[in-house]
């Protein structure tokens, strides 16, 4: 029986998670299961309402669903992800493992920090004479961040070297930080023996930087990071790293966690040492096989640009498929337009995806709920799906179920990647991503989520725009009064609606109606009793006539009623029963005046060459002729 795995992720280290993911889709396909992983691009600024409305994905997996959870602890740092999750995770006690991460309470497969830094740092000082040692910080507070220090402070003083705070420098693991910080040291500083950076990034960003102001690496300054991303073996020079075996790591933790599931004892922290890899930054050579992917990287100088237009292209026309519809129908057909082929069909989302849209944002575009800031609504609305490269209908489904497009029996070892879109705070949904990893490369997730969020916005716009627009004509063809078309409600309804069906060949019926004695009772009654006259006598039009007619006050106590003879009739049955109904609401509330009505009606039949003002006329005479009638009786 297939096990399903809920798996928690920064989108941010994008190279770290995709060699990750290979490790953790080899064990869920020799394991059987079912990972899901949800993923956010929050920050460490917490008064940014963007960060909302990313670490709301945490809360779309309601964990009593899943056998068991995957953290990827490593990356969850920026907004408290990794301590809201703990918590949840202790309540319901479900199998755990951290990744590259000692939490408290848990099992964690990591990788020894210190054991592949403190090999780094003695390689510098014994095979290339390194006396002078700048530290580049990540994170203050974090236990990777500080098991590296450690092992740089601790080897340079076996060397009889030490680490002064006046050289260390606060990088936030940042590529572009860094920059800024080393341009503030080196004002006041000379250029040391070595810069060693406790991770790839940030090694890169003072490569740049120190390239940039004309140095020559390795010969002026050596550079080291920690890490081994996928950059670091391209870049010129190719970075001496540490090495750190993520893919190793992440199958180790699967396989750990399936170990907890089927009830095997925890073992608590398994650490597994790091090494160096000693490369061109720090003046050793490389392999031919570094050198052939520098080249090719080197040949990318072209590539690259033209890519990522084709990929701008590609967001543009996302947009422009959502942003310019005037019904989720149309946004609907606008995706699976987009997605047939051209920049559409380039494999960016890869075969199997879906954008699914929260119901409470959905009920908000058409006022009948509030969109969610916190959680997600019981049920999502999937406006676009593919399957296998096939589109998918609109669909709705319950929210638990995250992804719409269920998998084959035989199927095992799938990874769906879930993202959130949102706006600031507000919840728009989320999407989801079956098997490609290549999504997360160079933040193409985190563009396509921002892209297709301004189109969501913009068609949300329009599709309220639309609906406002059609209340105000809705509200320009309907009477104050009675609560009925108007007179150019009948033009713009009634008519069309006999044309249509004359066109199809069927006959319909015009019936007219007048309130007798009408201006008796505005005369002697008053004009608030004429005009409850009129209410009474248009409720009792909208009771009695079929759900696809259309009825009008035609003007002062005149009133006109179309729509397909449903009756086989000449209208007598419809008259009959608008009578009875008037003289029901007359006696129900006792009026002092009489309340009655005439009404003539004739039967529109499309073999006859005759316009519709002619049975207009018709109808008219026909209730003048009931009218005369009834007061030639009045007065016997």
């Amino acid at each position: 029986m297939k096990r399903k795995i809920a798996a928690f992720a920064s989108g941010w280290s994008d190279e770290y998670l995709i060699e990750a993911l290979k490790g953790v889709k080899k064990c869920a396909e020799e394991k059987e299961l079912e990972i899901y992983l949800f993923t956010e691009y929050s920050s460490a600024n917490l008064f940014d309402e963007n960060v909302q409305g990313e670490v709301n994905i945490l809360n779309l997996a309601d964990l009593n669903d899943y056998d068991g959870v995957l953290l990827f602890g490593n990356t969850l740092s920026n907004a408290g992800e990794l301590q809201t999750l703990s918590e949840r995770i202790k309540k319901i006690n479900i199998p755990t493992v951290c990744l590259e991460y000692e939490l408290e309470g848990f099992d964690c497969i990591c990788t020894d920090n210190y054991s592949g830094m403190y090999e780094l740092c003695d390689h510098l000082i014994t095979e290339h004479k390194v006396k002078d040692i700048v530290w580049v910080s990540g994170l203050a507070g974090n236990k990777e961040n500080e098991e590296r220090c450690r092992a740089v402070t601790e080897c340079m003083a076996k060397h009889g070297l030490s680490l002064t705070e006046d050289h260390t420098i606060n990088g936030d693991w940042s590529f572009y930080v860094v920059q800024g910080m080393i341009r503030e040291w080196l004002e006041t500083h000379e250029l040391p023996d070595a810069f060693i950076c406790a991770n790839d990034i940030m090694a890169m960003g003072v490569l740049t930087y120190l390239i940039d102001q004309g140095y020559q690496l390795p010969q002026d300054c050596i550079v080291t990071g920690f890490d081994n991303i996928k950059s670091s073996r391209t870049f010129l020079p190719a970075l001496t790293t540490v090495e750190r075996r993520w893919t190793e790591r992440s199958y180790d933790a699967v396989a750990h966690l399936v170990d907890l599931i089927e009830g095997k004892p925890r073992t608590g922290i398994q650490s597994f040492p790091s090494f160096l890899l000693a490369r061109e930054s720090c003046g050793c050579p490389v392999s031919e096989e570094i050198k052939n992917a520098q080249m090719s990287c080197i040949n990318k100088v072209y590539t690259v640009p033209v890519e990522r237009m084709l990929f701008d292209w590609h967001l543009s026309g996302l947009d422009e498929a959502t942003a310019g519809q005037f019904t989720l129908e149309e946004m609907h057909a606008g995706l699976e337009e987009f997605f047939k082929g051209g920049f559409g069909f380039a494999p960016y989302e890869g075969d199997t995806f879906c954008i699914c849209l929260d119901e409470g944002f959905v009920d908000s575009i058409y006022e009948t709920g509030e969109p969610r800031c916190l959680g997600y609504s019981e049920y999502m609305h999937v406006l676009f799906a593919k399957r296998d490269g096939k589109n998918m209908p609109y669909q709705k489904i319950n929210t638990s179920y995250i992804f719409p497009i269920f998998t084959e029996p035989e199927e095992s070892g799938n990874i769906y990647i879930i993202a959130p879109i949102h706006s600031q705070g507000t919840v728009i949904g989320y999407g989801v991503f079956k098997n490609h990893f290549a999504i997360l490369d160079n933040f193409f997730l985190y563009s396509w989520l921002r892209h297709l969020r301004i189109g969501l916005m913009r068609g949300r716009q329009n599709i309220s725009m639309e609906l406002m627009n059609r209340k105000l004509q809705e509200i320009s063809l309907s009477d104050e009064l009675s609560g009925l078309l108007n007179r150019k409600g009948y033009e713009r309804k009634c008519i069309p609606l006999l044309e249509e069906i004359r066109d199809n060949n069927k006959k319909s019926l015009m019936l007219v109606v007048d309130i007798n004695k009408m201006k008796m009772i505005n005369d002697r009654y008053g004009h608030l009793q004429g005009d409850l006259a009129i209410r009474l006598v248009a409720k009792a039009i909208k009771e009695t006539m079929p759900d696809s007619w259309y009825a009008s006050r035609y003007g002062g106590d005149e009133f006109v009623l179309v729509g397909e003879n449903v009756f086989i009739d000449d209208g007598t049955t419809l008259q009959k029963q608008l009578l009875t109904a008037v003289e029901h609401e007359a006696q129900a509330l006792m009026l002092p005046f009489e309340l009655s009505i005439s009404v003539g009606s004739v039967l529109i039949d499309p073999s006859e060459n005759i316009s519709l003002d002619e049975y207009f006329r018709r109808a008219d005479d026909a209730m003048y002729t009931m009218k005369k009638k009834r007061h030639a009786e009045q007065k016997k």
